[in-house]
């Protein structure tokens, strides 16, 4: 595993974070690669790892009622990916974790990995700072959805994420931002044009 890059994207959660706990977990991670559409975490399956995106783009979604699938997130590049509730390390996940791209993905046990955190002091930063992302996330995605139309959720989620923007696939999109993909083709056009 590339040390760097887990350091990076711890500090990236827990800023003054040392290399000591880096230095334990390193051997702990082991690599995988996978094709576009492979699974990470299957709803109904407990999560048991720990992930950290070095290449490519995933996606947190439900599969509805339907059969239909409804996006929550999208995580890229030195994403740090992991369960922080007893609810999510115990119970069946509520959602499922693909790969929308290629991806190399470092993924450690998760209970080792929540120890060896623990051991260093680092897990209740780290947790307390994932928690809040979450919460944020959910009230300004929730805010977004009942209060904006359709062109200003898309065009708010092109101002806080324009590399995602640019790399979601049109149809991923779509249910995230709670629209068709014909609609939200539509506002791409709309908004492409001078």
């Amino acid at each position: 595993m590339d040390a760097a890059l887990l350091h990076r994207s711890l500090k990236s959660v827990v800023p003054d974070v040392s290399t000591a706990p880096v230095a334990d977990l390193e051997p702990m991670f082991s690599s995988i690669d996978l094709v576009r559409g492979a699974p990470l975490l299957t709803q109904g399956d407990r999560w048991r790892w720990a992930l950290l995106i070095e290449r490519g783009l995933v996606r947190m979604h439900f599969v509805r009622r339907d059969g239909r699938e409804f996006n929550k997130n999208f995580f890229a590049e030195g994403a740090l990916v992991c369960p922080i509730t007893p609810a999510m390390w115990n119970a069946p996940s509520l959602f499922g974790i693909t790969c929308i791209e290629a991806s190399r993905v470092w993924r450690c046990d998760e209970a080792l990995f929540r120890d060896a955190l623990q051991r260093h002091g680092v897990w209740p930063a780290l947790q307390r700072e994932l928690l809040e992302r979450l919460l944020t996330g959910k009230l300004q995605r929730e805010h977004d959805l009942l209060a904006l139309d359709g062109r200003r959720r898309y065009e708010a989620f092109c101002q806080r994420f324009p590399a995602l923007a640019e790399r979601v696939p049109l149809v991923h999109l779509a249910t995230y931002l709670g629209l068709t993909d014909v609609s939200l083709s539509r506002l791409r056009r709309l908004s492409d044009t001078p």
